[in-house]
């Protein structure tokens, strides 16, 4: 399914898929219910929320038994409550254009007490079914729903590139897309409150992993750097976001491989878009893999997929002329793009977690370390850096989860 998107259960999301196939072959007719016909509509029209479609409910013994199949028990002492989901279709901008996108919006059944909204950035996604507003049990979902078990109403945005805005290339890394989908699905979310009359408070959270780590923090840098009316986030927590975008290519550069080659290929290929480059794919990849990338890119693979049709080594993938500029700092375009959309370097004011593995083996710890550190120079006293010693990139990300919901709970 996904690749290192911020799941309830990062870490085995096959095992994930396969633990709910078990689970609802033979559950109760009520444990997932989904009602023919269940449209939101705002109350006034001309804002962010376009609707919100009833995608039906999931109860909390569904949600416990999931995760005791999947092998992880502990998150069971947080899960309270059964949930209700809809996807959400909203208004954003593209490159300037207005243009509609989606996500979805899960929050607790059978609440009287007013509860915060949580926030997420979702993680790196190739293929259209992984968008979080595809919900669909039991094998399309991000796990991040069940949050709203927790007592939370919890928001995930498919970003641009997914769901109801698939003919778009996703903008990978790019500051202004990032933060500007996020905030107009926040406003698209207390839109959908109204209209739902929903006992939500105005306590907000912000959370991401890996590249929704990215994305979350992209959004916090806009919402306390720009004015940004009626949304005040009260804490964040990231893990491994990647947020000084020239040093990791750099890192990668002295490796001369990646492991995961389809997220190269993405940032070239839509920075190329995003940017009006006009440039041919050639320019930066050798053949056979120029020619291939627009259709591995097309949404109907998975990372894995598209991985096993490039190479890894940047020896075998890139255009030999291309990576020897990019070792003598020669894509000037390229650089600058990265340098413009790093979101390492200012300074927070609301409290901010910034949590990355030891034993990261896809970025390194020292891009978190170096942001914090950049932070507090610049004057933060609200950010705080905590290293882990769980093994790898996407392992470290059940350790994430673990912590953020006991720090979140602890200011609900």
């Amino acid at each position: 399914m996904k690749f290192i998107n911020l799941q309830f259960l990062v870490k085995k999301t096959c095992l994930l898929g396969i633990a709910a196939l078990l689970l609802f072959s033979c559950s109760k007719d009520d444990d997932y219910t989904k009602p023919p016909d269940d449209t939101i509509l705002p109350d006034t029209s001309g804002g962010y929320l376009v609707e919100g479609i009833g995608l039906g409910g999931v109860s909390i013994g569904t949600i416990k038994l999931t995760a005791q199949l999947a092998g992880y028990p502990q998150f069971n002492t947080y899960m309270k409550y059964s949930i209700k989901l809809y996807r959400i279709i909203y208004r954003t901008t593209f490159k300037g254009q207005p243009i509609f996108a989606s996500g979805i919006i899960s929050y607790p059944t059978d609440i009287s007490d007013s509860i915060p909204t949580m926030i997420v950035g979702n993680g790196l996604i190739y293929a259209d079914e992984d968008a979080p507003s595809e919900f669909k049990l039991p094998n399309n979902f991000t796990g991040f729903e069940f949050i709203a078990s927790l007592g939370y109403l919890t928001v995930i945005p498919d970003m641009i590139g997914f769901g109801v805005s698939k003919d778009k290339v996703f903008p990978i890394h790019n500051y202004e897309h990032s933060a500007n989908t996020m905030i107009d699905f926040i406003y698209a979310s207390e839109e959908f409150i109204q209209a739902k009359k929903l006992p939500v408070n105005r306590k907000k959270f912000l959370t991401g992993y890996s590249q929704g780590g990215y994305i979350a923090m992209a959004t916090l840098k806009m919402i306390e750097e720009r004015p940004v009316p009626g949304i005040t986030i009260d804490a964040t927590a990231v893990g491994a976001g990647g947020f000084n975008l020239v040093n990791l290519l750099n890192n990668a550069i002295i490796n001369n491989t990646y492991s995961a080659p389809s997220h190269l290929a993405l940032l070239l290929y839509s920075y190329d878009i995003m940017y009006d480059w006009d440039r041919p794919l050639t320019d930066f990849f050798q053949e056979p893999y120029a020619g291939k990338i627009p259709e591995l890119l097309n949404g109907q693979l998975n990372r894995l997929e598209i991985d096993q049709q490039l190479a890894y080594s940047f020896d075998s993938l890139l255009n030999p002329v291309f990576l020897y500029n990019l070792k003598n700092n020669n894509e000037p375009d390229l650089m600058n793009a990265l340098r413009e959309n790093s979101v390492d370097n200012w300074a927070p004011k609301s409290p901010l977690r910034i949590i990355h593995s030891t034993n990261d083996d896809r970025i390194p710890i020292s891009d978190s370390e170096d942001t914090y550190n950049k932070m507090v120079a610049n004057g933060s006293e609200s950010v705080t850096f905590t290293p882990i010693a769980t093994e790898g990139h996407v392992d470290s990300g059940i350790a994430f989860i673990e912590i953020i919901l006991q720090w979140f709970n602890g200011m609900k």
